[in-house]
């Protein structure tokens, strides 16, 4: 039986921010604070029994994070400098971006700002 859209949407979102939770070495409990589920649910999306789906909150969540995850490589480009940056206390943030994400206001502020960064005209592009 061939899967419809929604189900791929939801199988490839799953896998995703299942990845990104593995790269980033984010625990279960702290991944089910960030997609709005319980830790054993975030458990079971890590060993594939459990997907996020539409249009559930934690759907919505799982693409913020996959959003904060290609901005973020597309600005440091490697894992290693990525965890560094969520680690580190962010002035302009007000604390760290991976304590920041484990709310959705935290997740989206932080995805808004790394998108701003990703979209600002550098010194030697701007006008004169």
């Amino acid at each position: 039986m061939m899967e419809t859209s929604s189900e791929a949407q939801s199988r490839v979102l799953s896998e995703a921010v299942a990845r990104i939770a593995a790269l980033w070495s984010i625990s279960d409990d702290m991944l089910g604070e960030i997609l709005g589920i319980a830790g054993s649910r975030a458990a079971d999306l890590r060993n594939g029994t459990f997907r996020l789906a539409r249009p559930d909150p934690a759907f919505r969540a799982g693409q913020y994070l996959v959003r904060l995850f290609d901005s973020l490589n597309w600005e440091l480009g490697t894992d290693e400098a990525i965890v560094s940056w969520l680690h580190c206390e962010n002035i302009d943030l007000g604390g760290s971006p991976i304590e920041l994400i484990r709310s959705t206001l935290g997740l989206s502020t932080v995805v808004d700002y790394v998108d701003g960064i990703h979209f600002a005209p550098s010194e030697n592009t701007k006008g004169d």
